[in-house]
């Protein structure tokens, strides 16, 4: 049944829905060629367009539905695949962009075809040197005739191999504003007008094909996402919903690991009794279950409180959920003991490298905790009541 016969307003339809297609022999054979081989399924982004998934996230109005977009990624998730989970994270967050700041005929056809699964979207925003610091880009844009020339390097640049447009983060370099400080402006560039290089082999997520590119091309005006100033805002906005779609990946991912261990723990002997057997194992598994299944119901207070996303509510859900999912596949690897160390066997040691990507993808720990630090509010009529310090 496609999503688009599901009643989009009941979470469960959805749920159920997404559910029988991630247990279909097609997507499941996707994911696991692509994890053999390295290279990102683009048939599974066609699929989740073909199939509505990716409009009813993203139909109603600027603000994609938080409720399915969080379903999706939960589901993403449980396929066990970080590379294939993060590469389709990256299009969404492309298209919350673009869904949100196309206002053009131009863009508006772009977004289009992104949420039928035509097209794939990237973002181009780190730099060498750069990281996360968005405000220090080096590539520029001016105004040349009826257009803008662009120019400029981005050094990781992750599903751009498969994409069709790249939304390219640049300086606006006019006269006025060469010098000033950030004055980001953003483009939707088609792959055809860009050189990418050879892809990056990474410790993990090898689906996910992350590439050097670099450009200097002509593009007409309507291809200008948001004007130099308001790029970065832009910008964050899609980086929230990506920073969202982690932490839901991670409970999926965690979800599946712990079911997987607990499976383990039934089936496994150690000193004559199952390892469930063993207390100190199993309470150590129910804590880190039981701490899952509370990023589980943040995660559904987030999809409550609705769109738009709050910035550092999604700062500091990423965080959490990334470092809890670090926790929770590595003691699911230690439970399983030789056999998680070993590739051939058991799939623990792939998901423990893959994990290490929640923690420095779309933000490392520290830069997404100083947005969070930059909007704590003291409480100075409760310290003044309470507080008496003596000299």
């Amino acid at each position: 049944m496609s999503v688009e016969t599901v009643d989009k307003s009941s979470s469960a339809e959805f749920f159920s829905a997404l559910n029988r297609l991630f247990h279909s022999q097609r997507v499941t054979s996707l994911v696991d060629e692509a994890d053999k081989t390295g290279i990102f399924p683009r048939p599974l982004i066609e699929l989740l367009g073909a199939e509505g998934i990716l409009n009813a996230i993203f139909e109603l109005n600027a603000y994609p539905d938080l409720n399915a977009l969080i379903t999706l990624d939960k589901g993403l998730g449980r396929l066990g695949s970080a590379g294939v989970s993060a590469g389709i994270s990256l299009h969404n967050s492309a298209l919350a962009i673009l869904r949100r700041f196309g206002r053009n005929q131009c863009l508006s056809e772009i977004t289009k075809s992104a949420i039928s699964g035509k097209s794939i979207l990237c973002i181009g925003a780190s730099e060498t040197g750069g990281g996360s610091d968005l405000q220090s880009i080096r590539s520029s844009t001016v105004k040349e005739g009826d257009g803008y020339r662009l120019r400029g390097h981005k050094k990781f640049v992750s599903l751009s191999p498969r994409s069709d447009y790249v939304i390219l983060a640049v300086r606006g370099a006019d006269s006025k504003s060469a010098d000033k400080h950030g004055n980001i402006a953003l483009f939707a560039v088609p792959t055809s007008n860009l050189s990418i290089g050879t892809p990056y082999r990474k410790v993990g997520a090898h689906s996910l094909e992350t590439a050097p590119v670099t450009f200097d091309t002509w593009l007409p005006a309507e291809m200008m996402i948001a004007r130099p100033g308001t790029g970065l805002a832009a910008l964050s906005w899609g980086l929230t919903h990506e920073r969202l779609s982690i932490a839901g990946q991670v409970a999926g991912a965690c979800e599946l690991a712990l079911g997987v261990t607990v499976a383990r723990m039934h089936v496994r002997e150690q000193f004559g009794k199952s390892l469930f057997e063993h207390q100190a194992l199993r309470q150590r598994i129910a804590d880190l279950a039981s701490r899952v299944d509370i990023l589980h119901l943040a995660l559904t207070g987030i999809a409550a409180q609705g769109s738009p996303l709050n910035l550092r509510t999604a700062a500091g859900i990423k965080v959490t959920a990334a470092r809890l999912g670090q926790e929770v596949i590595a003691e699911c690897m230690h439970i399983f003991g030789g056999a998680g160390y070993l590739s051939d066997e058991t799939p623990l040691g792939r998901w423990w490298q893959d994990m290490k990507l929640a923690r420095v993808g779309s933000g490392v720990d520290e830069v997404l905790w100083e947005l969070v630090a930059g909007s704590l509010i003291p409480d100075y009529d409760n310290y003044n009541r309470l507080v008496r310090e003596t000299s």
